[in-house]
């Protein structure tokens, strides 16, 4: 005879199943209406039964500037994640060994930086962008997102560095390993769930921002949110464009989330338990 399940384990399995539903059903509705014309999209009661067509996908990418907002959001995102994240390991890996005089200062100084809201901030770098005759670069964008994402990142790296063993590190080192080789070849390894998390919310939070894209480009570096607002004209919202470009643009986070997303579990609980 079957074991019925606990009543607690039914109402967890609902309440997943309930959360889950919440946050996937936007992004299965912004699917479902890049796959529709513009009269089915505006259909009320919705449509749900119809001929997808993908006729807002080839839109989309003929429209001046999305292929080149694409292609900027790349290169932001590996860029702000090729500055951020070494700098980052190196500053983490000083607070976490080593104690010297005005660590914690240093440590709380830059989460300080991120209690500013964006808008507070974006003023001074549009200044001084436009002071340099930096406006409407790429490598303008990519230092603003590194300077914005950097506290975050050692905050995290801070965390997986506290949780790995030193004793390990200087295993290491009594066998005749130097303190970068023991770090590289012993550290690194064991906090790869922690550095894929970490890539992936930096990576994320250049390639989603919008306010600094929009205030410090206007033409040659604008990203893909600064492009795809643009969409919305005075003649009207084309609904399924948006929804296609909000498609391609969540792509490749999807993707990248997925490939990593064993690492990324476990780095999520890595660093919250000092080790």
């Amino acid at each position: 005879m079957t074991r019925a399940l606990p009543w607690s384990r039914v109402a967890l399995t609902v309440g997943a199943a309930a959360a889950a539903s919440l946050t996937l059903f936007p992004i299965a509705w912004m699917v479902i209406v890049s796959l529709k014309t513009q009269r089915d999209a505006l259909a009320l009661p919705p449509a749900w039964i119809f001929v997808p067509t993908f006729e807002a996908y080839a839109a989309v990418w003929a429209k001046g500037g999305f292929s080149r907002g694409f292609l900027n959001s790349l290169v932001t995102g590996a860029g702000t994640l090729a500055i951020s994240l070494p700098l980052a390991l190196m500053a983490a890996y000083a607070l976490s060994r080593f104690k010297f005089r005005g660590d914690r200062a240093i440590l709380y100084g830059m989460l300080v930086t991120r209690l500013f809201p964006p808008v507070a901030l974006v003023t001074p770098f549009f200044l001084t962008a436009t002071w340099l005759g930096v406006h409407d670069r790429t490598p303008t964008l990519v230092l603003a997102y590194a300077a914005l994402n950097l506290p975050l990142a050692v905050w995290m790296l801070k965390g997986y560095f506290d949780a790995v063993p030193e004793e390990l590190e200087q295993s290491a080192m009594v066998d005749g390993a130097t303190r970068l080789q023991a770090v590289t070849r012993v550290i690194l390894p064991l906090m790869a769930p922690g550095l894929a998390a970490t890539a992936v919310f930096v990576f994320v939070g250049a390639w989603n921002e919008f306010l600094f894209a929009l205030t410090l480009t206007s033409r040659e570096a604008r990203t893909l949110p600064t492009v795809i607002a643009e969409f919305v004209g005075d003649t009207g919202i084309e609904w399924p464009q948006i929804m296609a470009a909000s498609t391609i643009a969540l792509a490749p986070v999807l993707i990248a989330t997925f490939a990593l997303q064993r690492h990324i579990a476990a780095g999520m609980t890595a660093g919250a338990v000092k080790g």
